[in-house]
């Protein structure tokens, strides 16, 4: 699904917020300094809902929407207050229709169009800014539709041609074409079988003579984005693609970033578990929530280097008595975990793996 929200002025309302949008300008233009700006901005967070909005505006600006939704959450609700709860607050409007852009940008289009549904119940405030809440409602709406619509398109394609394989009439490129459509199907879905299904496919492709490197760097991609069964599949793939065509552009997106651009990847990798196990726990759509947990086990699994993740995910299938989920996602962390992690894990009939366990050097 493309995602509208990528065209969306944040914020919203530069009438509302001129700093937030002063800040968010700023970090758009210097993308190499966002770090340091955003500890600057994040020194003032605390002292009302304009500061934290502004710190929000800075971290959607900077690419972090998880860290930025957490933010929004607050300054949403801390706004609502000091209004006394009233619908027709043009600010809270404006935080309303950054928080839906947040959602979008976290993959969240449902949770993102009820907020906008919300935003334009409030007909307070410049009457081009509701026209804009109701258009970037519309392009959600369709978006959505439209993924719904490829959803179904996939499903379709990855059928027709599983039934060309079984009867041994697919060709290489029916065979990258499945491949590309169970990939997609796990895209939209942060679905685990279809990313492995899709992995088998382009495993198989790996030595064709026309398609083989097209697969390889589908291959890298898929596991830069949701990691792989195998570690050393995943190892050997990468080493592999840099042999045959180390300018690929998905080797430069797996690449290790400066240490103030990691500094950040780490903070929305923490963020991203706690968003998606606050709302996995709290709304009350059950397929949202499901996606929800999806996303967060994915997130385990690709990216083994974060043990906040699999704890996170781990303890999430626990809540609901899936243990064996629970387990599977404890497995994908390569530590380190603390020690009262690990106690509390045990404690709760999980297994920790002693490679996932702190190790202690000698004094």
């Amino acid at each position: 699904m493309k995602d509208p929200s990528a065209a969306w002025r944040v914020p919203f309302s530069a009438r509302a917020f001129p700093a937030s949008a002063k800040a968010a300008r700023w970090i758009t233009q210097n993308q190499h300094d966002a770090w340091l700006a955003l500890r600057v901005v994040e020194q003032d967070a605390d002292k009302g809902p304009r500061h934290r909005h502004m710190y929000a505006v800075a971290l959607l600006a900077a690419g972090l929407p998880f860290t930025a939704w957490d933010e929004l959450w607050t300054a949403e609700n801390d706004a609502s207050r000091a209004s006394g709860g009233q619908r027709d607050d043009p600010m809270v409007r404006a935080i309303r229709a950054d928080f839906a852009t947040a959602s979008a940008r976290c993959g969240l289009g449902d949770l993102a169009l009820r907020q906008l549904t919300q935003a334009i119940q409030c007909r307070q405030g410049p009457e081009d800014e509701w026209a804009e809440i109701n258009r970037r409602g519309q392009e959600l709406t369709n978006a959505l539709h439209k993924r719904d619509q490829e959803r179904s398109l996939h499903l379709l394609r990855a059928a027709r041609f599983a039934e060309l394989t079984k009867r041994g009439e697919a060709g290489s490129l029916h065979r990258l074409e499945h491949a590309k459509s169970l990939l997609a199907l796990g895209d939209l879905d942060h679905a685990m079988a279809h990313y492995d299904a899709g992995e088998d496919v382009l495993v198989s492709l790996g030595d064709d003579e026309e398609y083989g490197v097209a697969a390889l760097e589908l291959l890298v991609g898929v596991h830069l984005r949701a990691g792989a069964r195998d570690r050393e599949l995943r190892e050997r793939a990468r080493k592999r693609l840099h042999r045959v065509r180390p300018n690929s552009a998905v080797l430069q997106k797996g690449a290790h970033p400066e240490d103030g651009r990691r500094m950040l990847h780490d903070m929305e990798m923490r963020k991203a578990t706690v968003v998606l196990r606050f709302l996995a726990d709290e709304v009350p759509d059950a397929a949202m929530s499901q996606a929800c947990l999806n996303h967060l086990f994915l997130l385990a699994r690709a990216n083994p280097d974060q043990p906040i993740c699999a704890m996170a995910a781990a303890l999430a299938h626990l809540d609901r008595g899936e243990h064996a989920k629970a387990q599977a996602a404890l497995d994908f962390t390569g530590g380190p975990l603390g020690d009262g992690d690990c106690t509390y894990l045990t404690s709760r009939g999980l297994t920790v793996a002693p490679s996932a366990r702190v190790r202690k050097t000698a004094r």
